[in-house]
């Protein structure tokens, strides 16, 4: 019994790899007679899970993959997924690591994982800044679509994504730290937001072309001139783990 599961999970799979497979095809990916395969596939198209292809014969996943998919994916809490990386990273830089998302035409934070080393006053989760003046904004608008990023810069002439105490940059100057953004991979925030405290972030992308949040390690003006190049490089490898992960579950888009 516990082995025909294991094979028909399999044989679901492999159709979800291949998106379409005959019964022979089946078979030999897993090692099954032509026979067994035809029972396997027969018992996942009874139940729902793959359905075939009048015009070809061939098996494919059925709806309750995609019904399973979506009710799972509404119970994800991406901040619990991103919380073991920020950990992580926390360990691997002994610097403070954020988790951030743009709402609203501001970054809220929305994790936080504290290192041991002194830091000092820094932005609580929960708390809301102006996407401008963070690395974690840069990042996520610098890889966001046109449109997204034409409606924050007119929030952000219009007064509307500020704070009143962060006179926001020009349209053309903001633009351009946007498109150093993208070439360079990474985004900075050199005491733009706090003074003395230095930032570096990338963006986290799930299964969609918008960035899902992004990831950021903050630290002492002092800190962070020292270890600029290890932050960076471990910031962006953090932000990519996180993404790997998170489209593997099928997040499509923005949190918080």
């Amino acid at each position: 019994m516990l082995s025909s599961a294991t094979n028909a999970l399999r044989a679901l799979e492999y159709l979800v790899d291949h998106r379409e497979a005959g019964v022979s095809e089946l078979g030999r990916a897993l090692g099954v007679t032509p026979g067994t395969a035809h029972r396997l596939v027969g018992t996942l198209v009874a139940e729902g899970f793959a359905e075939q292809n009048g015009s070809n014969r061939k098996y494919r996943p059925g709806p309750k993959v995609l019904e399973l998919a979506e009710r799972v994916r509404g119970r994800v809490d991406v901040r619990d997924v991103a919380h073991d990386h920020l950990v992580e990273l926390v360990e691997r830089v002994q610097e403070t690591a954020n988790l951030g998302a743009l709402q609203d035409n501001r970054i809220i934070y929305l994790d936080k994982v504290m290192s041991d080393q002194p830091f000092g006053i820094e932005a609580k989760v929960g708390s809301r800044v102006p996407a401008y003046v963070t690395a974690l904004g840069k990042s996520i608008l610098a890889h966001s679509s046109e449109p997204v990023v034409e409606r924050y810069l007119a929030a952000m002439s219009s007064g509307d994504a500020g704070d009143g105490s962060h006179r926001p940059p020009s349209v053309k100057a903001f633009r351009a730290e946007l498109a150093k953004v993208v070439k360079q991979g990474f985004s900075e925030d050199a005491g733009e937001y706090m003074p003395d405290v230095f930032c570096v972030a990338a963006p986290a992308f799930g299964a969609g072309p918008q960035p899902v949040a992004a990831v950021s390690v903050s630290a002492p003006r002092s800190r962070f001139r020292a270890n600029r190049k290890d932050l960076v490089r471990e910031v962006r490898d953090a932000a990519d783990a996180l993404s790997r992960e998170l489209r593997s579950l099928g997040i499509t888009g923005p949190i918080g």
